[in-house]
């Protein structure tokens, strides 16, 4: 009887011990990155002013490497309050070591006076330098017919 009684430890010990493995390497799995909704990146000037704010609806943030950003928006603020150019896009990578951001897919920059819209980007947020790759479109709002602009 004792000895069935060990048998039966063994093997609950046994499962326990699998189990548990189980749990461990499914917490791996999901700690080795983190998904966040509402990602909010503000960058500030030597006066404590807004000078931009990247936001994502949804992140999956790695320990390494590019986070990826679903439903990019990103705008930058001069001197008041409204955003002077807002660049929104489906989805990007965003290097938070070097403030880099690039996709493959669609993008939009909004200014007051244009709308420029593309298929791929490579950005960078230091420089502020932005290039579109492919199907770039160029919308005026406003421009005035002058000799030899439009015809």
């Amino acid at each position: 009887m004792k000895s069935g009684r060990m048998i039966l430890q063994k093997k609950s010990i046994l499962v326990f011990g699998a189990l548990a493995v189980g749990v461990c390497l499914a917490l791996a799995q999901t700690t080795d990155r983190q998904v966040i909704t509402g990602l909010r990146v503000p960058e500030y000037d030597d006066q404590g002013r807004l000078k931009s704010l990247l936001r994502g609806d949804h992140a999956t943030i790695p320990l390494s490497g590019p986070i990826e950003v679903q439903q990019l928006k990103y705008e930058v603020f001069g001197s008041g309050t409204q955003a002077d150019v807002r660049i929104t896009a489906p989805q990007c990578l965003y290097d938070r070591e070097h403030g880099t951001a690039n996709s493959t897919g669609a993008v939009c920059i909004a200014r007051p006076d244009m709308i420029i819209t593309g298929t791929g980007f490579d950005f960078d947020r230091r420089s502020e330098r932005m290039v579109i790759k492919h199907q770039v479109r160029v919308v005026l709002k406003g421009a005035r017919k002058q000799e030899g602009f439009i015809p």
